[in-house]
């Protein structure tokens, strides 16, 4: 089975790679590459940093994210610098091939008039041949996709394959372990394995969180909070006026009409609400009308805003900030939550990999919000500790 887990690891390498180098780094994420080198830099803070000390789990949290961000940053600056000297060298190519493509053309139009297929089909050839090359640039911008596709390759199946081994060797459920029993007994599961199970899964959540948010842009989270802000107040404006003195006579019309056969079993108050529940959905579905007008144009308003090279680098620097704290959030909140039953005894397992973890152990033993968590009524829920 570890041969079997380090050729998948292998060939996702080899897939991203390949895949990297086709489609070029300018058009290609490298989550993977900022999550590698958020994850040294990760291991190498949190070694630095006494684990008891006050704070250490919110410097993780921080140092990880603004690592993430920092790298992210950098990485997407280089994509843009690259591609528009690519895109130079492409338009002098363009130039450089334009009496041939020229040429090109007309010999094809002579040999569509003569009827010659031979010589049309010899010159289709031949143009596609004549293209725009991005010369070394275009060299290096394949070779960057390739190394950014096999880090992403490399990350993101190494990822998968230690939560993996994470489940098994946490539940030891015996179908599994009897299957991967070899592998969590070695070496590298128990020494390397064990330090990255909880840090290298976290560290890929944030960096594709990084990316996803400066993709999409804080305007996005703006136009589905102004979106969801006009359905709760338009829902709410609905039952409002479906409970108001205007609409009672309406109301109660349905009451005693469409509804008169429903009164009887359910009582003359409830098929009342019954009836004002129907006015309010019927004034919903016709404010939605707006809510749509709304959800189509403004992303095509924040669209033109983001034509701005300005305005699109901030505003995906925010999305990728609040998106990645939005994540940090939840981890805190889920990391919070399980240390306030780190005593009871199917929580051993668990603990043994948040010691060796940094950044897990930031979100688990050390977590920030941990006089919060430690309110909550769980431990009733699970029996008594160990």
């Amino acid at each position: 089975m570890t041969a079997v887990l380090t050729v998948l690891v292998c060939l996702g390498a080899v897939i991203g790679a390949v895949a990297g180098f086709f489609k070029k780094f300018t058009k290609t994420s490298f989550w993977g590459v900022t999550a590698l080198l958020a994850l040294l830099l990760e291991r190498a803070i949190g070694a630095g940093v006494k684990k008891g000390s006050d704070g250490y789990g919110l410097a993780v949290i921080i140092s990880t994210v603004a690592v993430l961000i920092i790298f992210s940053i950098i990485f997407f600056t280089l994509q843009k610098l690259l591609g528009k000297a690519v895109e130079a060298r492409r338009r002098l190519s363009h130039y450089k091939n334009y009496d041939d493509v020229e040429e090109n053309e007309e010999l094809i139009l002579n040999a569509v008039d003569n009827g010659d297929r031979r010589q049309y089909k010899k010159l289709l050839r031949k143009r596609k041949r004549i293209k725009d090359s991005g010369g070394l640039w275009g060299l290096l911008d394949g070779v960057f996709g390739a190394i950014s596709g096999c880090l992403n390759g490399l990350v993101g199946v190494g990822a998968v394959v230690v939560c993996l081994l994470l489940f098994v060797d946490l539940t030891q459920l015996s179908f599994l372990t009897g299957a991967f029993g070899n592998v969590l007994a070695s070496g590298g599961w128990l020494g390397l394995g064990t330090q990255l199970a909880l840090d290298l899964p976290l560290v890929c959540l944030l960096s594709v969180s990084v990316r996803v948010g400066y993709n999409s842009g804080i305007s996005s989270v703006l136009c589905f909070a102004v979106v969801l802000g006009l359905l709760v107040g338009f829902g709410y404006a609905s039952w409002s006026i479906a409970c108001s003195d205007a609409c009672d006579g309406v109301v109660v019309g349905l009451k005693n009409g469409a509804l008169s056969q429903v009164a009887g079993t359910l009582g003359d108050s409830v098929t009342y609400t019954v009836a004002k529940l129907i006015i309010a959905g019927i004034i919903f579905v016709f404010s939605l009308i707006i809510v749509i007008v709304v959800g189509m144009l403004l992303p095509k308003i924040m669209d033109r805003f983001r034509d701005n090279v300005v305005f699109s680098a901030v505003d995906g620097v925010m999305g990728a900030v609040v998106l990645c704290a939005v994540i940090c959030m939840v981890m805190i909140a889920l990391g919070g939550v399980a240390y306030t039953l780190n005593d009871l005894a199917f929580m051993e397992g668990f603990n043994r990999f948040a010691g060796q973890a940094h950044l897990g152990d930031g979100i688990y033993t050390y977590n920030p919000m941990a006089q919060v968590w430690a309110q909550l009524p769980l431990r009733g829920m699970f029996g008594n500790a160990q």
